[in-house]
């Protein structure tokens, strides 16, 4: 995470320091968060906060970091085509809170749109994230549908695994204690980029109907050049999609944002940290493993800004931007 940027929000950073002794508290009686002891005072969180804001941070052993992650780029439950905090009881940012609400309805258009992409005769029961970016067309990422097909010739086709052919489908809904499903048999996988380009992406066809005879959900906009810059770092997104439990994160991390659930559609806020002009874009919202190829939804217009595709812990989460995502759908899937 840059924590310069997330402390440049004056408010943020000052809202975290007058409550520090409610998360303190919080902290301490939920045991450490999953092991996390030693929980700094507020004066040593200020003189850190002061330090991030300079980039001079170092880290420590105080949990410090896990806090911040925890107060200022939380992950929200969706349920029922809409969000709410987590039910955990850990305080949340009213500043985040804020931003959120203001995009709540741009959000819960777009929500529909975000489904799992889920494997039958496979090893995996799913594979990651997946979002429609125009009628009956998915997108998600390259090494997401790797898990289930393959180039054939100038096409491309469904993997067979033990002489069984697999079959991949989206659920546009997989809600925390939420019963109802809403599954579309992926008919025909149009493009996968090659493995030797920066953009991790993949498109796919789905059937007109779902399994029970429903429409699709509408379609997600896409923002394009005109609309999103380079110099458009600190934009506030979503990031809506499916994080796993994903084992390369460290486990009480894992617990402590993510409460324990897993494998249903999750949003994560953050902001836009970096633009490449190779067409890629950096946020810093939490994910995990699963939500790959999840929808980075900007929180002003409501449409899609970028595709996720990884995470490093820490660091940095990339995404291919949506006017590379356009120009792919342009070329292959008109």
């Amino acid at each position: 995470m840059d924590y310069r940027q997330v402390f440049s929000d004056e408010k943020l950073r000052t809202e975290f320091l007058d409550r520090f002794d409610e998360i303190r508290a919080a902290v301490e009686e939920a045991g450490g968060l999953e092991g996390l002891d030693g929980v700094p005072a507020v004066d040593q969180a200020s003189e850190a906060t002061d330090r991030m804001v300079e980039g001079s941070w170092q880290g420590d052993d105080s949990g410090l970091e896990a806090i911040i992650l925890r107060f200022t780029r939380p992950v929200h439950l969706v349920q029922r085509g809409t969000f709410r905090v987590s039910p955990d009881g850990f305080p949340e940012s009213e500043e985040i809170g804020r931003v959120l609400a203001k995009g709540r309805a741009p959000i819960e258009r777009c929500v529909p749109g975000v489904g799992r992409l889920e494997l039958r005769n496979h090893r995996l029961d799913w594979a990651g994230t997946g979002w429609l970016a125009g009628p009956g067309l998915v997108v998600t990422n390259r090494h997401v549908a790797q898990e289930f097909a393959t180039a054939q010739g100038d096409a491309f086709a469904f993997r067979s695994i033990s002489g069984r052919r697999t079959h991949a489908l989206i659920d546009w809904r997989c809600e925390y204690l939420q019963p109802e499903e809403s599954r579309f048999r992926v008919t025909e996988v149009l493009w996968i980029e090659p493995d030797a380009s920066l953009l991790d992406v993949a498109l796919l066809r789905i059937s007109e109907t779902g399994e029970d005879g429903e429409a699709q959900p509408a379609v997600l906009g896409l923002l394009d050049d005109t609309e999103f810059k380079g110099s458009d770092v600190g934009r506030w997104v979503a990031v809506v999609g499916y994080p796993g439990n994903d084992s390369r994160a460290d486990r009480a991390d894992r617990q402590r944002i993510f409460d324990g659930i897993y494998d249903c559609k999750r949003l994560a806020a953050g902001q836009v940290t970096a633009v490449e002009p190779q067409g890629l874009v950096h946020h810093d919202a939490t994910t995990l493993g699963g939500n790959s190829g999840s929808a980075v939804i900007d929180l002003d217009t409501g449409k899609a800004l970028a595709l996720h595709f990884d995470g490093k812990t820490g660091v940095r989460n990339r995404a291919v931007g949506a006017a590379a995502v356009k120009r792919l759908i342009s070329r292959h899937a008109s």
